[in-house]
């Protein structure tokens, strides 16, 4: 199956684009920024520097509007929270019964909203399945593989973008920038082996939060491109 040709025209943005300042990153500094490449690709920002490239008018939109970030506080309190749980501890919850290795979800300790968003989650994935396999990001071909699966990857991507944002938007300082970006680059080298498995953990854990549409099958586009494309961030340091 070719993703590119079945959406040649979803994405006609320059790739990898380049700050024209360069900032001169390490290649730890440049790794960790990098974490938050799929992210990055979609949204059109920079790939080599702290600073995301977008007006801070667009970005405090965003913030607010997709995160409820607003102040340094709220940046704050959910720059902790991708890194500490995130979507992640959903997926750990559902993935035995998807997979078929359990019969039951341990719903103690929920709430209403959680048991409606594992819900949503769960109904989300099972419509996923069909392009999860077909692009091999579930490698055994069949859903039991979901429960060797970590979607930490899906956290800590987005933990850096919303980091690059919050600088950006002077809710936070550089220092405290890679701070939570290394961090994000620290964690996927615990749950992850290669830029492959990464891109894995992300995508199924889009499929988790979106569902099949068409803006998964973008974010796929992106992946691949990563892992592909000779030009690629991810081509350019080790994991």
């Amino acid at each position: 199956m070719n993703v590119f040709n079945m959406i040649s025209s979803f994405f006609d943005n320059e790739s990898y684009r380049k700050n024209p300042l360069p900032q001169n990153l390490s290649k730890d500094q440049f790794a960790a920024i990098n974490i938050g490449a799929i992210n990055a690709e979609q949204t059109e920002y920079y790939c080599d520097s702290l600073s995301t490239g977008s007006s801070v008018e667009d970005i405090k939109e965003n913030l607010s509007d997709y995160y409820d970030i607003t102040d340094r506080e709220s940046a704050l309190e959910t720059l902790e929270w991708l890194f500490a749980s995130g979507h992640r501890v959903y997926f750990d919850l559902i993935k035995g019964a998807i997979s078929g290795r359990e019969t039951q979800i341990d719903g103690s300790g929920l709430d209403e909203d959680d048991i409606a968003r594992i819900k949503e989650y769960i109904s989300n994935l099972q419509e996923s399945l069909g392009d999860l396999i077909g692009y091999d990001f579930i490698k055994l071909k069949q859903p039991a593989d979901l429960y060797q699966q970590s979607i930490a990857a899906w956290d800590m991507g987005r933990l850096v973008l919303v980091t690059r944002c919050c600088f950006d938007a002077g809710y936070i300082s550089d220092e405290e920038a890679w701070h939570y970006i290394f961090n994000a680059r620290h964690l996927s080298q615990e749950s992850y082996i290669s830029w492959e498995d990464f891109a894995s953990g992300y995508v199924i854990g889009r499929a988790m939060w979106s569902g099949n549409t068409m803006s998964l099958i973008g974010i796929i586009a992106i992946t691949q491109g990563l892992l592909k494309d000779e030009e690629s961030p991810w081509k350019q340091c080790a994991f």
